[in-house]
């Protein structure tokens, strides 16, 4: 039986959940008061309060994708709103610190922790969804090999102890949510069963594919008790809160067969469809599939929005746009064009293919080649010095930097103008 989520038909989405004013009538973000608020932050859940006035425009854009990241982790992550514009609810709004609409904070565990503010870019739904499902101190304990069980389980009898096997590589969203749920009474765990042969090594069945299994090890015992149940949140928390408050039979539970799916209406299929179809969505930046989610990073959109954890890294997109923009400016460059010029003219000439020069009679004439030895002086030589190389090179150098600057000069614009730079505004 896979562990996943499927939301209950005893909280069937009604439209007294919500601010019609505001969000979808049938949204599962919960209104809260300031009665209702001690009472949530006692839950030691994780949760997301997002602080709203109807009248701002900046909520009701916000609202839809509030309520579609909010289906997306419902009931394991709670959303919740709060009206500041009601009366009764201006003195929470002012302990909680918010000065404008819409303020989002993230409560990891209920009031233990500190909240955390929204910091995306962006308000969509992937954002919210990624936020919230990416900030649960859950405490859950990955053991990557089979060996390691037996230690995990004798290191703290005193406590339950909740083993998960599964096929994935990733701990459970629901996992995690119910770690953080009990991370005080019940020590977490999970151990990646690929193909079954933990299992098989535990005593158990191989399992079908994509299959989970659930293993209690009660108080005082190292022996675990498989649960049968199903694999869904409520049904998991009603489980652990009777393994704690002692309710829970245990010689029955350890005989227990599998128990059948529940009976389950049309209308609670339909939700359930709506919400996995919104996992979907959420998971792959708004796009319906992975064809359209495959495209949309091939041409280089982001969907999950910029800074975003799960948006790829554009720096390499970033230093070439930069890269481009340096060659631009080069190019641009009058002094640099015309040394480019030069140069281009230079090669042009160097790769001409020189004509044997022929004297009187037919002869060639060949041009004499430096030895590198000194010149024998002559009476003439000490009348006229001649420039040495290096010296000429110096002059012409010296004449081609004051063409060019001339030359730049008339291309630079006039003070006053738009490409002139000052340190005035």
């Amino acid at each position: 039986m896979q562990l996943h989520l499927w939301l209950p038909l005893a909280i069937a989405l009604t439209p007294s959940l919500a601010s019609a004013a505001l969000f979808p009538s049938d949204t599962v973000v919960k209104m809260l008061d300031a009665k209702d608020w001690k009472k949530v932050m006692k839950e030691n859940a994780t949760s997301v309060v997002a602080f709203v006035a109807p009248w701002c425009g900046h909520c009701q854009k916000m609202a839809p994708e509030y309520s579609q990241a909010a289906l997306g982790v419902y009931p394991m992550i709670p959303f919740y709103a709060v009206d500041c514009d009601k009366q009764s609810n201006k003195r929470l709004c002012a302990e909680q610190g918010v000065q404008g609409f819409p303020t989002l904070k993230l409560f990891p565990r209920g009031k233990d922790m500190k909240p955390l503010d929204f910091d995306y870019p962006t308000r969509t739904a992937s954002a919210f969804y990624y936020w919230a499902s990416r900030n649960i101190p859950h405490n859950v304990k990955k053991i990557y090999h089979l060996e390691d069980v037996p230690a995990w389980v004798e290191s703290d009898t005193d406590k339950p102890r909740a083993l998960l096997l599964n096929q994935g590589k990733h701990i459970p969203l629901l996992w995690q949510t119910l770690g953080n749920k009990y991370r005080d009474q019940i020590k977490f765990a999970v151990h990646r069963d690929r193909q079954g042969k933990s299992s098989l090594a535990m005593g158990l069945e191989k399992g079908a594919p994509k299959s989970s299994k659930v293993l209690l090890y009660p108080a005082g015992s190292t022996d675990y008790v498989r649960y049968h149940g199903v694999q869904k949140h409520d049904p998991l928390v009603k489980f652990f809160d009777s393994i704690l408050d002692g309710t829970a039979d245990l010689e029955s539970l350890a005989k227990q067969t599998i128990v059948e799916e529940p009976e389950v209406d049309e209308r609670e299929r339909e939700i359930a469809r709506q919400q996995e179809e919104q996992l979907m969505k959420l998971a792959h930046g708004g796009y319906n599939d992975m064809i359209d989610f495959e495209k949309a990073l091939k041409e280089g959109i982001n969907p999950h929005g910029a800074g975003h954890p799960g948006a790829p890294d554009d720096s390499h997109k970033k230093a070439d746009a930069h890269s481009k923009e340096g060659a631009k400016k080069e190019e641009e460059d009058p002094i640099r064009r015309i040394l480019k010029h030069q140069e281009e003219e230079a090669r042009k000439e160097a790769e001409k293919p020189k004509m044997v020069q022929t004297g009187e009679g037919a002869q060639v004439v060949f041009e004499p080649e430096p030895t590198g030895h000194p010149k024998t002086p002559t009476a003439d030589d000490s009348a006229t010095p001649t420039p040495v190389a290096e010296d000429a090179a110096s002059s012409a150098e010296t004449a081609t930097v004051a063409t060019l600057a001339q030359t730049a000069a008339s291309e630079t614009p006039a003070a006053g103008t738009k490409g002139h730079v000052t340190d005035e505004l």
